[in-house]
């Protein structure tokens, strides 16, 4: 899971020194730690990508751990007020956090060998060692892990979509925003829905029922899945 991370953030990932800046900007952790309530952020770029435009130099004006101005530093120096603390962050380059919408914070997925892929599904085999060789806060330390790799790489919003046990990307946003733990927004899944026998055929029967209770709520029909959706809701 770590070399598949490691790889997508090579690709699509740059400046990210300063994209991790905003992300601890983005959770309040800077603004904590800082008696200044006001902070001007100087940087060599700055990447606008609703125009596709780069703004150099640049700088960024967050009050109270919110962006309040983005402009020319000559600008932005002007409309802050004295003493502000001042970051320089040189050459690097500033874009907005970045979201990704496909996560599985609580699961180090193993990829089977190229001749495997047709017998077992790729996540089969994580799922097995997540489930029988690590205990649920094993699980939820591997996520704060994971949630601390993802912002310090510039994503300062994820969406978890399941395989974290009963709930543990639930705790883990939570701890997140209480400020307990380093993480982006998480948006939680909880435990996925699926239809009955539908996900896990080819598992070894005398290990199934253990992991689809961890990591599933099945549905078999309409009144099953409006339990299902209630009990993932509270």
């Amino acid at each position: 899971m770590r070399q598949i991370r490691i790889w997508f953030r090579m690709c699509n990932v740059f400046g990210l020194l300063a994209a991790s800046l905003f992300g601890l900007f983005s959770t309040g952790q800077l603004a904590a730690q800082s008696p200044a309530a006001v902070t001007l952020v100087r940087a060599g770029r700055l990447l606008d990508p609703r125009t596709g435009n780069v703004l150099s130099p640049a700088a960024v004006l967050i009050e109270n751990g919110k962006i309040k101005e983005v402009g020319a530093p000559s600008q932005v120096q002007a409309d802050a007020p004295a003493g502000v603390k001042t970051i320089d962050l040189g050459s690097a380059t500033l874009l907005p956090g970045l979201i990704d919408s496909h996560t599985h914070l609580l699961l180090n997925v193993i990829v089977p060998a190229e001749a495997e892929i047709d017998r077992y599904w790729a996540f089969v085999p994580g799922l097995l060692l997540a489930v029988a060789a690590k205990s649920p806060a094993e699980r939820v330390l591997l996520g704060a892990q994971m949630a601390r790799e993802d912002l310090e790489s510039g994503f300062t919003t994820v969406r978890n979509v399941g395989h974290s046990g009963i709930d543990g990307d639930v705790a883990l946003r939570d701890a997140i925003n209480a400020g307990r733990v380093s993480g982006p927004r998480i948006l939680a899944a909880a435990r996925k829905l699926t239809p009955l026998d539908g996900y896990f055929q080819a598992l070894n029967p005398a290990v199934a029922d253990a992991i689809v209770q961890q990591e599933f709520l099945q549905v078999g029909n309409a009144d099953e899945a409006r339990r299902a959706v209630d009990e993932d809701l509270f």
